[in-house]
């Protein structure tokens, strides 16, 4: 498989925008602007601080602009997500998992107000865990089962009412949708959950594994990455574990894209296809850029610690290697 490689980050930009941190999280706006949240990198000979104490940059890729790079530098932010889609004039959000909000233009920002809830109580019962836009909104996930989405500029609504709190590991850690009246949310152990456009319904799943990630599939089905990158597949009541994994970390993302699931973590890549899970047959330049997903207009976006990727539909495009950059950078 040929890929091209467009390498779109000169050294000096990568010492200014991505030297010492690690790529966390990716969002593609459309097939033009791409957004990357970065977090410093420590030591691990030396006591690691806060998640809020280490310096956290969002940075923006525009392909078509003259100024094609723009980094925000962030303080007081613990695990960072961003996403689209766009409102008015803003084009990516960026929510930590205290609920802190900034609200992201192509040239500046502004802070918003956190995404209310907290001791039991909705929009956001606890920490947040992941965003996604869905149905042309932007919803989150997060800790005591709780599922939100926003409605406009400092408002956000439950998706609800909200399942019971519940006792001991519960979700939700990831979620994902048919529709605004079919949605899938999991977490915890075992903990998984159906929304059908008026209430929550308990689903009877067949493990009490840790569960990560979900992705309501092109194909009808929705697929759920459990610990060591197990995999379910089901709908409903239905389910059915499709692959036993034997790695030390789950799948951080699922995302559909084209005509089969796309799974990845620190690891690698992974294509699911007709109940079978197996290795991307990318090649290295490719597999090396895994970490994170993210899929809009009709490209999807994987970046990790090595670098970014974008896959058009018919194929891969390298877009930086920060491995290389790093070596070059050091010569």
């Amino acid at each position: 498989m040929d890929v091209t490689c467009l390498d779109l980050l000169s050294v000096e930009d990568y010492s200014k925008r991505f030297r010492g941190f690690g790529i966390r999280d990716c969002a593609v706006i459309d097939r033009e602007l791409f957004y990357f949240v970065s977090v410093q990198d420590w030591d691990d000979d030396r006591p690691r601080p806060f998640h809020d104490e280490l310096e956290t940059r969002l940075t923006k890729l525009q392909l078509n602009a003259e100024k094609r790079w723009l980094s925000t530098t962030m303080t007081g932010y613990s695990r960072l997500k961003c996403s689209g889609p766009r409102e008015g004039d803003v084009v990516c959000f960026a929510v930590d998992g205290m609920g802190q909000v900034l609200a992201k233009k192509l040239e500046g920002s502004r802070d918003e107000s956190n995404v209310p809830g907290g001791g039991g109580v909705g929009p956001c019962r606890g920490s947040v865990n992941r965003l996604k836009p869905l149905f042309g909104r932007l919803y989150g996930g997060g800790d005591g089962r709780s599922l939100f989405h926003r409605v406009g500029p400092e408002q956000w609504r439950e998706v609800g009412p909200l399942p019971p709190e519940g006792r001991g590991e519960t979700g939700f850690q990831d979620f994902d949708g048919f529709s605004e009246t079919d949605l899938y949310a999991a977490g915890g152990q075992g903990d998984v959950w159906r929304y059908d456009g008026s209430a929550w319904l308990r689903v009877r799943f067949p493990s009490k594994m840790w569960l990560e990630s979900v992705c309501c599939g092109g194909d009808g089905l929705v697929y759920i990455g459990a610990q060591s990158g197990t995999v379910y597949r089901g709908r409903g009541d239905d389910w059915t574990m499709i692959h036993r994994g034997d790695l030390s970390l789950p799948f951080r993302d699922m995302v559909w894209f084209q005509d089969r699931v796309y799974a990845t973590s620190d690891y690698g890549l992974w294509e699911i296809q007709d109940g079978v899970v197996r290795r991307s047959e990318a090649p290295i330049e490719i597999t090396n850029c895994a970490g994170n997903l993210s899929v809009a207009d009709g490209v999807m976006l994987m970046a990790g610690h090595s670098g970014a990727a974008l896959h058009d539909g018919q194929s891969w495009t390298r877009l930086f290697s920060i491995a290389e950059l790093a070596r070059n950078a050091r010569k």
